[in-house]
């Protein structure tokens, strides 16, 4: 069963999300996992790419634009792109892109501003519309639902 995992922060900021998202990203990616990373748009696409490859002093991220062509571990889209494996998925948008459907897993990182949490109600909805599993990981208490 496809399933869509939640991770809800308590910060309010993009700089707590990204970081999560990198801690995140190595520790899927240590688990031998492929993944999409779905952005807004070209802009947001890019600046993610380039600053997931100098995301720590001693390490970074390899990634390529999913127009690269390449098998980097991570590929970074936007748009109507997607890519050509069906393993994880992490939603870095305010959309669900149409590819979501044919991903085993996808990761919503959702942070605390009253806009950012009323379009994941919608996303969780949807997905669940789309009989994805749901799962809440609450990163605010440590406890996972």
């Amino acid at each position: 069963m496809k399933q869509a995992d939640f991770y809800i922060l308590p910060c309010a900021d993009q700089e707590g999300k990204f970081d999560f998202l990198g801690k995140l990203l190595g520790r899927i990616l240590g688990g031998g996992h492929q993944i999409y990373l779905h952005c807004n748009d070209q802009f947001s696409g890019e600046r993610t790419a380039q600053a997931l490859w100098q995301f720590r002093d001693t390490s970074f991220l390899a990634n390529a634009l999913s127009s690269e062509q390449t098998s980097a571990p991570i590929t970074i889209g936007w748009g109507d792109q997607g890519a050509d494996h069906t393993d994880v998925l992490i939603n870095y948008s305010d959309t669900i892109p149409a590819s979501a459907e044919k991903f085993q897993r996808v990761v919503e990182i959702v942070i605390q501003q009253p806009e950012v949490l009323e379009l994941s109600r919608k996303r969780y909805k949807d997905y669940k519309q789309q009989g994805f599993k749901i799962k809440h990981n609450d990163m605010r208490k440590g406890q996972q639902r």
